[in-house]
């Protein structure tokens, strides 16, 4: 029961005293005034004081079942959650965030593996660090006492973090590894703090065991790190003897029949990737980088290999990586992993998608498809530095100009004038079918020409022209084109090729509207 509790069933315990006592005194006092002398009235008041009696006790004992039942789930409540950990810690401790009181469970019986109740205290913080400096080992006593403070512990609940460490405590005069485990209660228990303390010295030291042997050089040592790090199939290889031993951490993997024990890994890897464990056309690459010459070589250039490639799994290619490295101060022997990178792949893939969709949105037009003016600065800035490295690039430059846009606008709408520039653009990409098309400004597009279109460019540009004829006779799509083309003896930058192009199209503009008039 906890205080409040207690305080209520004592004053509850005084109300019925003092309520028994003036029903006494009243019955008393009746009596002797003689208030009420005749027997029907004394009858009725009689029956009415035992009503009145019997609903308080009813009250009474109604609040303290109540009470009772509460105190029970509460009791019911933490009995649960003491034993649905104790088969994970040795030690559970609750921290009620009121009064930083609390209350520890623990094994008592070897046999009896559920948590009991082993004691309670006052103040967990200041009981902790008592006990911080008198068990816990020296390297790990400010680790822990930072850790398990206040102000830490507070600021990780309300943050909804856990809190979880390694430790050191001496018992019976010998160091043990604990894990130690802090998180908040949930539901009716967010004001209680549950840290749970676990023996992990049997596990830490095996992994402490794999470690060192790794790092002394140890075979076995290496092996034991390399799988925990991620790799699917490891391979010892002796360099001398082409003797290998395979350590597989993957049934996928263990299918490609390569033994645990083999005696010219360079031959059984050309049969195994012959036979059709590598994609095909990953195939002639991995076979000339596996031959035993090439392999050393280029171990002994570089000190590693790194692969890239793409094995045959479950009749689907999956990209894996593959690398071999020398063991510390051991040129004799290689140790070649393997490591499953399909889901990287895969996801680098995806990113990369969707940068070239928002790069292409970016210097895309959203009105007519073409290329934008954004796409077209990253154009020019990559000829001008062609131009400056003297790589002399062929190419030329065609500006056009769409006639009447103003004046489709003010007379039939901007959703005409925005057709008509769809149309005046299609016409474009018709013509310089091999060239990219840039929308630079309202009614202007840019066309660079390479390739095909740059030889043809004069016969292309009298097409459009030609075309423009047709049009104006026919109630069409009329616009203004001028060309030029890149002198490499004259031009300094693609700058100089577009002002020559942008005068002959305003040129072709005014002849058009002369002939219009």
């Amino acid at each position: 029961m906890n205080r409040k509790n207690a305080v209520l069933h004592y004053v509850i315990s005084i109300c019925t005293v003092l309520f028994s006592l003036g029903l006494q005194v009243m019955g008393i006092v009746y009596l002797r005034t003689g208030l009420y002398s005749d027997s029907e009235t004394a009858f009725l008041l009689s029956y009415a004081l035992i009503v009145v009696v019997l609903l308080y006790l009813y009250f009474i004992c109604h609040l303290v079942n109540k009470i009772g039942i509460k105190e029970k789930t509460r009791s019911i409540t933490f009995t649960r959650m003491a034993n649905s950990l104790a088969r994970d810690y040795d030690g559970i401790y609750y921290i009620d965030t009121d009064d930083d009181s609390y209350v520890e469970y623990g094994i008592k019986d070897d046999d009896d593996e559920t948590l009991k109740l082993v004691s309670c205290g006052k103040d967990f913080y200041a009981d902790v660090e008592k006990n911080i400096k008198e068990s816990v080992c020296e390297e790990d006593k400010q680790k822990m006492l930072k850790l398990l403070s206040k102000d830490n512990i507070e600021d990780a609940m309300n943050n909804n973090d856990v809190l979880h460490e390694y430790f050191r405590i001496f018992v019976d005069g010998e160091e043990k590894y604990h894990n130690l485990k802090v998180i908040k209660g949930h539901g009716s228990e967010q004001k209680y703090i549950v840290v749970g303390v676990r023996d992990v010295d049997a596990q830490k030291r095996r992994e402490l065991e794999i470690v060192s042997a790794a790092e002394e050089g140890i075979t076995f040592g290496k092996i034991a790190q390399a799988l925990a790090s991620g790799y699917e199939v490891l391979y010892y290889v002796n360099l001398e003897t082409d003797e290998f031993y395979e350590y597989c951490a993957s049934e996928e993997y263990s299918k490609l029949d390569i033994g645990a024990r083999g005696t010219d890994f360079f031959e059984t890897s050309r049969r195994n990737m012959e036979r059709g464990d590598i994609y095909p056309e990953d195939l002639p690459m991995m076979v000339a980088a596996m031959e035993r010459e090439s392999f050393i070589n280029s171990m002994q250039t570089r000190g590693f290999l790194s692969l890239t490639y793409r094995l045959m799994l479950n009749d689907l290619p999956e990209y894996v990586n593959l690398r071999a490295v020398f063991p510390k101060n051991d040129d004799k022997h290689v140790v070649i992993g393997v490591i499953n990178i399909n889901e990287a792949m895969q996801r680098e893939r995806e990113y990369k998608q969707q940068i070239d969709n928002v790069m292409n949105l970016a210097n895309r037009d959203a009105l007519t498809g073409v290329k934008n003016k954004n796409a077209y600065n990253n154009l020019e800035a990559e000829l001008n530095k062609q131009i400056t490295n003297e790589s002399k690039p062929e190419f030329a430059i065609a500006i056009c100009d769409v006639n009447n846009l103003k004046q489709v606008n003010d007379t039939r709408g901007h959703k005409a004038g925005d057709a008509y520039i769809r149309e005046a653009c299609m016409m474009v990409c018709r013509v310089f079918k091999h060239s990219p098309v840039y929308r630079v400004g309202g009614d202007e597009f840019v066309v660079v020409m390479r390739g095909d279109d740059y030889d043809n460019r004069n016969a292309l540009l009298t097409e459009l022209r030609t075309q423009v004829e047709i049009n104006k006779e026919e109630g069409g799509i009329v616009l203004a084109c001028g060309l030029s083309t890149y002198n490499k003896h004259k031009d300094i930058s693609v700058a100089e090729v577009f002002e020559r192009a942008d005068y002959e199209m305003y040129k072709n503009k005014k002849l058009l509207k002369n002939i219009e008039e």
